[in-house]
């Protein structure tokens, strides 16, 4: 399979139509995440056989503490083993979003079928996944870019003209770009959880702590400390599993849709089939979204609480067919978004309401949300940076006294082994070897009165400052308090007095107010 470049495809410059035709038919589809996430910065690396290999060496040496510090700052261990290089050539992808964190994502290969270019060859593209969203690589800007559907850089009119569907061939290549139309949030094996907590700082220093006190002969102490660092580690790898297979259940969306392409309809396709340009059929009895879908013909009627808490049914009705930009949040009242349910639909005389697939998957407005849970932004309070002091000062006060006990102890005559093992002990002692163990279980236990409320948090380590919440404020005016009204009843007026209020309006002789209702099409009965 030979890897062309095709302008954003590859690692040589060449084929540069193929990139200019996709931009012309898909001029959104290679942007910067600008509404999704602000664009990360990026650095590329490729491995140093050099490098890794003296790296190795030395992170053998101390009781192989150089892989556990390769494990909490793996963006530091790749600046040790790799060397930066063009992207095109990486390996791996070092991702420093605006608010400082780096992340690092592996590049992968994504092949295209035959006939992909424009001389017949297959394809190969780099890309990364970073927080479940695709970037592709580009070389116009040399650079890793989000690879976006319909939703932004595509006028109304041009969206109109997709109603005919997409063809088979251009499906196949979408579904390859794109991949499915679904939100996994995959449930972590009992095994990676466990390994993820017990290689924390924390228990790591209390693997520490137990080994010092076991060398000096506190067997009973010690067996204490393992005893409780257990149960909080089981009782985290629980309430953290718990909590991923309820996300996992939430985000879970399967359902069958009707589907034009090349003219026909195909209906029992499944969901997560659907790319950006498909256009389904929305049913008269209505259907949960499996995406994000700009409505062309006919109107609907939408319950939309699961996204944005309203109680009342949003009113969708076709996109306008003028040259103006598309824009998911300024056209929401013509778009059908992903998780919501579309309580009934009204066609436009004989024809079918339709609609066009502009986002998928992680990109849609559920995706978002989802993602929002899985990746949410870094918290910056005082108390947790006070916490993080005094944590570091008393690291600093043991530092001190176990070079001052070292001192003392030689002096003392003990043998060099009685004498450092005498000054761990400070060490020890200055950082409470159960507090750990006494943070899991006081958060276990919030969490689980939490839960008899129907509150559930995804977030443990956030319940510690919850506690210092003062003040809590709610926004319900869009819930409690509207700018529409709901109809009680009708109360028909005649020669010059009004009747008493009638609550079913079908109940009404034929008369004027009977027929202004039912000529007016702003009305609808659901």
């Amino acid at each position: 399979m030979a890897a062309k470049d095709s302008g954003w495809l590859g690692n040589n410059l060449g084929d540069d139509a193929l990139e200019n035709d996709f931009q012309n038919e898909n001029p959104a589809a290679l942007r910067p995440e600008d509404d999704v996430d602000p664009r990360p910065f990026q650095v590329s690396y490729r491995v140093s056989i050099l490098k890794a290999t003296f790296f190795c060496f030395l992170a053998t040496l101390p009781v192989c503490a150089g892989f556990l510090i390769a494990y909490w700052f793996p963006a530091h261990w790749i600046r040790l083993i790799c060397s930066k290089c063009r992207p095109g050539r990486a390996r791996y992808v070092i991702v420093t979003d605006l608010d400082g964190r780096h992340c690092v994502e592996v590049i992968q290969y994504l092949s295209l079928g035959g006939g992909a270019s424009s001389n017949g060859e297959s394809l190969s593209i780099p890309y990364i996944v970073h927080r479940n969203l695709r970037y592709l690589y580009t070389s116009k800007t040399d650079n890793f870019v989000l690879l976006r559907g319909y939703d932004t850089g595509i006028n109304c009119n041009e969206i109109h003209s997709m109603i005919r569907g997409l063809s088979q061939r251009e499906f196949n290549e979408r579904r390859q770009r794109f991949g499915l139309n679904s939100i996994d949030v995959p449930v972590k094996p009992i095994y990676i959880i466990l390994l993820q907590e017990v290689l924390h700082p924390f228990y790591i220093f209390q693997v520490f702590c137990t080994a010092v006190w076991l060398a000096e002969e506190y067997y009973y102490y010690s067996a204490l400390i393992v005893i409780m660092s257990l149960l909080s580690v089981v009782a985290s790898l629980v309430q953290t599993r718990r909590n991923m297979a309820m996300l996992h259940q939430m985000a879970q969306q399967t359902c069958r849709v009707t589907v034009c392409r090349d003219g026909q309809e195909l209906a029992g396709v499944e969901g997560d089939s659907l790319v950006p340009g498909d256009v389904i059929v929305v049913p008269p009895t209505g259907m949960v979204m499996p995406c994000d879908a700009v409505l062309l013909v006919g109107t609907a009627i939408v319950n939309e609480a699961s996204l944005t808490g309203e109680s009342v049914p949003a009113a969708k009705t076709p996109l306008p067919n003028v040259m103006e930009a598309y824009l998911p949040d300024k056209h929401k009242c013509h778009t059908l978004f992903g998780g919501t349910h579309v309580i009934q639909t009204r066609r436009s005389y004989d024809s079918r309401t339709l609609a066009v697939v502009v986002r998928t998957g992680f990109q849609t407005s559920k995706g978002r949300m989802v993602r929002s849970i899985l990746y949410p932004k870094p918290f910056n309070f005082k108390f947790y940076w006070d916490s993080v002091k005094f944590i570091l000062a008393l690291i600093l006060v043991a530092g001190i006294g176990f070079v001052y006990s070292l001192i003392v102890l030689n002096v003392s005559l003990y043998n060099a082994g009685g004498s450092v093992l005498r000054a761990f002990d400070v060490i020890t002692i200055a950082v409470p070897p159960a507090l750990p163990a006494a943070l899991t279980v006081g958060t276990v236990y919030a969490l689980r009165r939490l839960r008899m409320h129907q509150i559930y948090c995804i977030s443990p380590q956030r319940v510690n400052l919850c506690g210092k919440i003062k003040l809590v404020c709610f926004d319900k005016t869009g819930t409690l308090t509207e700018d529409g009204m709901d109809i009680r009843g009708v109360m028909p007026a005649s020669k010059g007095s009004i009747s008493p209020i009638i609550d079913d309006p079908s109940t009404l002789p034929l008369c004027p107010l009977l027929q202004g209702m039912a000529s007016c099409h702003s009305l609808t009965l659901i």
